[in-house]
């Protein structure tokens, strides 16, 4: 997919940074330095020594890492970026927010609900790795209410023998109308 168009959003400008150097000579991918939730504004992102443990969710009891500093970063949501942008579609919508997916589907529900996103591909984390973490259930009831079924789970990872997180694919319907 060397022509895709890729937006890029990295909360932690230290990890922003880095994103950068290694994106530079990608001249389809749009680097953003801010996140992406249910609405605009500025949070606290708990950035930890492991930066991929780095969330808005503080950490629980199958975290690890510590947080080695509290940041406030920009939010925006899909909606208006896609607006601002003139963004009509996303064939691929991936997520890796480290628990915090569902604020960013939601931030998504009017582009959702346009059918104007093809597939969802998430990391969904089950274990209690992030104090208020949403259930799968919850997250699957937005998905699939919006239109979206469930395709498969991918690379899963285990802590204590216990299923801890899985990538997670959706497919909306609407992709299905046009196979026949």
């Amino acid at each position: 997919f060397s022509e895709s168009t890729i937006y890029s959003f990295e909360p932690s400008h230290t990890t922003f940074e880095k994103l950068k150097t290694n994106a530079t000579k990608k001249k389809h991918v749009h680097l953003i330095n801010c996140a992406m939730g249910s609405s605009l504004g500025k949070m606290d992102f708990f950035e930890n020594s492991h930066p991929e443990m780095s969330s808005f969710l503080p950490l629980s009891e199958f975290g690890w890492g510590t947080v080695a500093k509290k940041t406030l970063v920009e939010v925006k949501t899909i909606d208006q970026f896609c607006k601002d942008e003139h963004i009509e579609k996303i064939d691929i919508l991936k997520s890796d927010t480290q628990g915090f997916d569902l604020e960013v589907f939601r931030g998504a529900e009017q582009t959702i609900r346009a059918n104007k996103i093809g597939l969802i591909y998430f990391e969904l984390i089950i274990s209690d790795m992030y104090k208020d973490l949403p259930s799968f259930s919850k997250i699957y009831d937005f998905l699939t209410s919006n239109g979206f079924q469930l395709v498969s789970f991918y690379d899963s990872h285990y802590q204590k023998n216990l299923l801890s997180w899985v990538d997670v694919l959706f497919v909306h319907k609407s992709y299905f109308r046009s196979e026949k």
